[in-house]
């Protein structure tokens, strides 16, 4: 993005609280296009969901477009004995309370994606966060925890781990032989983790599209493409307005499994 605006971009991690405090940040900083927002579906739509008294209003940033948008490996443990969809709901059922499903704390993305396939499928299993996704994955191949919701394919190509589905609306290119979880029978447990660039409140529209514009050239690079998915991120451009309309549906529907499963914060 520097060498296409033709301006330096500074990385300013405001780490903590999943994202909210840099997501607070932005909402609060000037609308004048020098400060953007790396935002993810944890600030956009997940925390909004559990914590509607947070500080800042998600639907108020200013979209520029989506980074990326990539469906959840559904995974087990390689001791695990369920080698699909419809093995794993069995056993749940067979076996009530002994299924540890893990992911990377309360409130992440995976946590409500768990919630969302146990309303869909009816199992009763036992919630085990970990203090984020590379723990709770290294619990996994250590047979510490059974399954998670996450987006480790490096994992499955090495066959640390199995998949079992992926919660997209299509297969996995680099990965054919994993089915969607639709095909396994819950369509409705479909959950994609995105990335994308807002700025904050009141920012003028004509200077996010600019950026926008930008951003979709920057998509069209080789190198950028290559850099994503060598992190399991699947790269998605879009307009402004199509990432808008993306992540309000988004918000509506983790609202309503925080309300049907009774999620809370840590």
């Amino acid at each position: 993005m520097s060498t296409l605006v033709g301006q330096r971009f500074v990385v300013e991690n405001k780490v903590g609280a999943g994202g909210l405090i840099g997501a607070e940040f932005v909402a609060r900083a000037e609308p004048d296009g020098y400060t953007l927002l790396y935002a993810n579906t944890s600030v956009v739509a997940v925390i909004p969901a559990l914590q509607p008294k947070i500080s800042y209003d998600p639907a108020a940033f200013v979209p520029v477009g989506f980074v990326s948008n990539s469906p959840q490996l559904l995974i087990a443990s390689p001791k695990f004995p369920a080698k699909t969809v419809r093995e794993l709901v069995a056993y749940a059922k067979e076996n009530p309370g002994k299924l540890n499903f893990a992911s990377g704390g309360v409130g992440s993305l995976p946590h409500l994606t768990y919630e969302l396939f146990r309303l869909e499928s009816g199992i009763d299993a036992i919630h085990v966060p970990y203090a984020g996704g590379a723990p709770a994955t290294a619990a996994l191949i250590a047979g510490q925890a059974d399954v998670l919701f996450d987006l480790v394919r490096t994992r499955v190509k090495s066959g640390d781990v199995r998949a079992l589905a992926i919660t997209g609306e299509t297969r996995d290119p680099e990965l054919p032989d994993v089915p969607t979880i639709g095909e396994a029978g819950f369509p409705a447990v479909t959950s994609t983790s995105f990335t994308a660039l807002v700025a904050p409140p009141g920012t003028p529209k004509a200077l996010a599209a600019r950026l926008n514009s930008r951003l979709n050239e920057l998509h069209q690079s080789a190198e950028f493409q290559a850099r994503m998915k060598s992190f399991g991120l699947v790269p998605k451009a879009s307009t402004p307005e199509e990432f808008a309309a993306y992540a309000a549906r988004e918000r509506e529907k983790w609202v309503r499994v925080v309300k049907l499963s009774g999620a809370k914060p840590e």
